[in-house]
C-alpha cells in the first residue's frame, strides 16, 4: 500500500517509519523541515508532491494548514487523516471553538464573547474577584489577579471576537478519541494533560462512557461528521467531584499520544488502523485495558549527523517509533535534523509496570546526550489518583 504521509512538526516520522516496517511503500513531504538524511533507507522523501497524492490511498498528516493539497487530494479522492480546512478554523481560533461546539452541547466553565476589548471595561471596574481566562485566536491569558486582567486588555487586539471564561478549579485530565469521518472509534483514551510539553504521557482506554466524554467529547460528532474530518481528537478538561469542564479542543496528532495509543492496539498493524480511519469501514477497536504510556527520547547537541544508536533488536524495535534517524545497512543512525530521536511506549498492568517497561527500553537503545523526562509514574500518577477517586476508572 502506497501512503504519503505530510509533516512539519516532526511527529509524523514515527508514523511514517512504522508504516515502512510494516512493509509499506511510504513518502514524505514536508515544506519546512530540512529532510536531507532522515529517513534514509526507511522510506522516500518525494520529490514530486502532486505525484504523490495522485498515487497514495490516503495521506496522513501532523499538521494544517494545506490549501493547495486538499484541493488536490479532493480532485483524486485521497482521504486525508490529522486535518482538513475545517480543523484548520477550529485548531486557529478558541471563539469559533466554543461558539460550534457549545451549540452541540459539549459543557464549557461559563463564558461570555466581547465582539472588541474594550467591552472587558465592566469586568474590570465592577470588583468582582472572579478569575478569568482570555482566549483570543489561540493565546490564552491567564487573569488571576485583577491587575492581570487590566494589563491583558491593553494587548488584545482591537477588531478580534474574545472569549471570556471563568476559571474552574479541579484536576486537569484529556479525553482522546479517533473519529473515521461518520462515528467514533470507541473506545476513547483518558489522558494526562500536557504531554507536549513535557515529551511524556500515559494513558487508559476507557470502557464504557460516563460524565466525562458524555458531557464533552461525544457532542463533537455532528460537527466532525458533517465536515467530513478524519483523525485523532484531543479534548482537554478541568473535572473535579462535581462537574467537568471543556478547557480547549485539537483536531489532530499530538505527540507521543499518538505513539502510546498505536501500543494500544491489539494485533491490529498501524497500516490497517489508519486504513479503517480513511475510508470509515469501523467503528469499534479491540485495544488493551493496560495502561500505555510513552516518553520522547531527544538530543539538543548541533552535528550529531551519523552517530550510531545502539540497543536496537526486534524485541524492542516494536516499541520505538523513530524521528530524526535513517539506517545504514541494519544500522540506525542519528540524523541530526530532529530534536527528537525516537519515542518509547509501552504498556503494564498499572502506571509501575508501564514505567518500569518503558524505561528499560529507554536504558537499552542509546545514543549519545540522551534527554528525556524521569520519573514518569510520579508526574502522572495525579491523574489517575483522581480519577479512581471519583470513581470514574
Amino acid at each position: 500500500m502506497k501512503i504519503l504521509v505530510l509533516t512539519r512538526t516532526g511527529i509524523a516520522l514515527g508514523i511514517a517509519q512504522r508504516l515502512s516496517l510494516e512493509g509499506h511503500d511510504v513518502e514524505v513531504y514536508s515544506d519546512t523541515l530540512a529532510l536531507q538524511a532522515t529517513g534514509g533507507a526507511i522510506y522516500s522523501i518525494t520529490d514530486n508532491l502532486w505525484k504523490s497524492v495522485q498515487e497514495c490511498k490516503f495521506i496522513v498528516s501532523d499538521s494544517g494548514n494545506w490549501p493547495t493539497i486538499y484541493k488536490r487530494a479532493s480532485t483524486y479522492n485521497k482521504p486525508i487523516i490529522g486535518c482538513n480546512e475545517f480543523a484548520d478554523q477550529i485548531n486557529g481560533d478558541s471563539v469559533k471553538e466554543y461558539e460550534l461546539f457549545s451549540r452541540l452541547g459539549s459543557k464549557y466553565a461559563k463564558s461570555e464573547i466581547y465582539t472588541e476589548s474594550i467591552g472587558l471595561h465592566p469586568k474590570l471596574l465592577d470588583g468582582n474577584t472572579n478569575r478569568y481566562y482570555i482566549k483570543v485566536g489561540r493565546r490564552v491569558f491567564v487573569c488571576t489577579k485583577p491587575e492581570w486582567l487590566a494589563w491583558a486588555m491593553y494587548q488584545l487586539p482591537v477588531s478580534e471576537k474574545i472569549l471570556l471564561q471563568e476559571e474552574v478549579i479541579g484536576q486537569d485530565v484529556s479525553i482522546v478519541g479517533w473519529f473515521n469521518g461518520l462515528n467514533w472509534l470507541k473506545p476513547f483514551f483518558y489522558s494526562t494533560p500536557e504531554s507536549s510539553n513535557i515529551g511524556a504521557i500515559a494513558m487508559l482506554s476507557q470502557k464504557s462512557s460516563n460524565r466525562l466524554t458524555e458531557k464533552t467529547i461525544e457532542p463533537l460528532k455532528k460537527a466532525l461528521k458533517m465536515f467530513d474530518y478524519k483523525g485523532p481528537v484531543t479534548v482537554s478538561l478541568i473535572a473535579n467531584e462535581s462537574d467537568v469542564y471543556i478547557k480547549n479542543v485539537y483536531l489532530g496528532f499530538t505527540a507521543p499520544c499518538v505513539f502510546a495509543m498505536v501500543e494500544g492496539l491489539k494485533d491490529l498493524p498501524l497500516s490497517d488502523f489508519l486504513n479503517m480511519l480513511a475510508f470509515g469501514s469501523n467503528t469499534d477497536i479491540v485495544v488493551s485495558h493496560d495502561y500505555l504510556v510513552g516518553i520522547e527520547v531527544a538530543n539538543t547537541e548541533a552535528d550529531m549527523r551519523g552517530a550510531p544508536i545502539l540497543g536496537i533488536e526486534k524485541g524492542n524495535l516494536d516499541h520505538i517509533f523513530f524521528h530524526g534517524v535513517y539506517k545504514d545497512g541494519d544500522s540506525y543512525m542519528m540524523s541530526g535534523e530532529s530534536e527528537a530521536v525516537y519515542t518509547a511506549v509501552a504498556h503494564g498492568r498499572d502506571l509501575i509496570e508501564a514505567s518500569k517497561r518503558v524505561y528499560r527500553t529507554i536504558g537499552e537503545v542509546q545514543f549519545p546526550n540522551m534527554k528525556f523526562l524521569p520519573n514518569l509514574q510520579g508526574h502522572m500518577s495525579t491523574t489517575f489518583n483522581h480519577l479512581r477517586g471519583w470513581r470514574i476508572i
